[in-house]
C-alpha cells in the first residue's frame, strides 16, 4: 500500500478512538459520520493501490514472458492467483487408505519413488546400430577457460544439492573456483571415476494437478551437487554443436534455436490448410508417463554410441549414474 493509504488508515484510527471516548451524543453522531467517510476513503484508496499493484505485476509478467524469464513469470502468476499448495498433505497408501502419521508418510514416499526410479529392465533391448564415425569433438581434460565459462553460465537462485553449495558460492569468484576445481575435474577425466558425493541427490516433491493425496500426482525434482554440474556443462557444450547436426529435424525440444513452439506453429498451419482444402486430418498425441524416470539406462548408452559420442564422455556420464541414490525430503526431513 502507498503512504497515502497508510495516512488515511491512521486518520481513521484516530477518529475511531475519539468516537469511543466521546460522551456527548450529538458530538458522537458527527464523529460517526466522519469515521464512516474516512472508512470509505481508506477502502477506495486500498482498491486503487491494489489495481496499481496488479497492473505493475502484469506489466512485469509481460516483460518476463518477452525476455523468456519463465521463473519470474511463474512467480508473478502464483502471486496474482493467490493460490498456495500445502506440500505436507496426507497421502494414501497403495490400497487407498489415508496415512496421517508423519513417519509412515515418509515411508510411503520412499516406497513410491523407489518403485518409480527402479523400473525393471525391458525383456529385450532394441537393436540400435553404432555410429559409423565418432563425433569430432575435443576429448582432452577441461581447460580453466571452460570451467570459468561453465561457472558463469549457472543461474542464480537454484537450490543446492546435498553438499549445500549454491551456484552463488561458485560464482562469487569464478577464477578462484576454477583453480580449485580444475585438479578434481582432471582426475575425474583421466580415471573416469566420479566422487560418491556427486551421485547422491535430494528429492523434493512438487504438486501437479488432481488429487494430491495420490503420490502419482506429485512430481519429484532431484537436487544434485552444483559443482558436478560444472563438469556436465562442459561436456554438453563440447557435444552440443556436433551432436545437433546428427539429430532428426523433427526433434525440437532441448535444442538451440528450436522449441516445441515450432511444432505447434506447424500443426496450426496443417490444421488451417486441412480446413481450407476440406480434407480429413487425424492427429495423435502421445504422452509417455514418467518418461524421464522410466527410460532404461542401457538404451541410453546404446543411443550415445549410436550418435557417435566418444567413449570418454559416455564413461563419465555412466559414472554419474552408476550406484546413484537419493533421499526424499518430507516435512523438511530426509527419509
Amino acid at each position: 500500500m502507498t503512504q497515502e493509504t497508510w495516512t488515511k488508515i491512521e486518520s481513521r484510527k484516530g477518529l475511531k478512538q475519539k468516537l469511543n471516548q466521546c460522551q456527548d451524543q450529538q458530538e458522537k453522531e458527527g464523529l460517526r459520520a466522519k469515521y464512516w467517510e474516512a472508512n470509505r476513503q481508506v477502502k477506495r484508496s486500498a482498491r486503487e493501490d491494489k489495481r496499481r499493484f496488479t497492473y505493475e505485476l502484469t506489466e512485469e509478467a509481460e516483460t518476463a514472458a518477452t525476455q523468456g524469464n519463465m521463473k519470474r513469470l511463474f512467480e508473478i502468476t502464483r502471486t496474482l492467483s493467490g493460490k498456495s499448495v500445502n506440500s505436507n498433505k496426507p497421502v494414501k497408501d497403495k490400497n487407498g487408505k489415508t496415512i496421517t502419521n508423519d513417519a509412515e508418510q515418509r515411508d510411503r514416499w520412499m516406497e513410491y519413488f523407489e518403485e518409480m526410479l527402479n523400473r525393471p529392465h525391458p525383456p529385450s533391448l532394441p537393436d540400435i546400430p553404432p555410429a559409423t564415425a565418432q563425433l569430432h569433438v575435443n576429448t582432452s581434460p577441461p581447460t580453466k577457460t571452460e570451467i570459468i565459462k561453465a561457472i558463469k553460465s549457472m543461474k542464480n537462485g537454484k537450490a543446492a544439492g546435498p553438499d549445500g553449495i549454491p551456484p552463488e558460492a561458485l560464482k562469487a569468484d569464478p577464477e578462484t573456483t576454477a583453480t580449485i576445481l580444475q585438479p578434481l575435474l582432471h582426475k575425474i577425466w583421466e580415471q573416469e571415476l566420479v566422487p560418491a558425493d556427486w551421485k547422491l541427490g535430494h528429492l523434493v516433491k512438487l504438486p501437479k494437478k488432481g488429487d494430491l493425496s495420490q503420490c502419482n500426482n506429485w512430481r519429484g525434482i532431484m537436487l544434485l551437487s552444483i559443482p558436478s554440474k560444472v563438469l556436465t556443462r562442459i561436456i554438453l557444450e563440447r557435444l552440443k554443436k556436433a551432436l545437433d547436426m546428427r539429430m532428426r529435424p523433427e526433434q525440437a525440444g532441448f535444442r538451440q534455436d528450436k522449441s516445441c513452439t515450432d511444432h505447434i506453429a506447424t500443426l496450426r498451419i496443417i490444421i488451417e490448410q486441412s480446413i481450407e482444402w476440406q480434407s480429413s486430418l487425424y492427429i495423435i498425441f502421445v504422452d509417455f508417463e514418467k518418461a524421464f524416470d522410466s527410460v532404461d539406462r542401457d538404451v541410453i548408452w546404446r543411443l550415445m554410441i549410436h550418435y557417435g559420442i566418444p567413449p570418454k564422455f559416455i564413461s563419465i556420464v555412466q559414472g554419474l549414474y552408476e550406484d546413484s541414490s537419493c533421499q526424499v525430503i518430507h516435512n523438511g526431513k530426509l527419509n
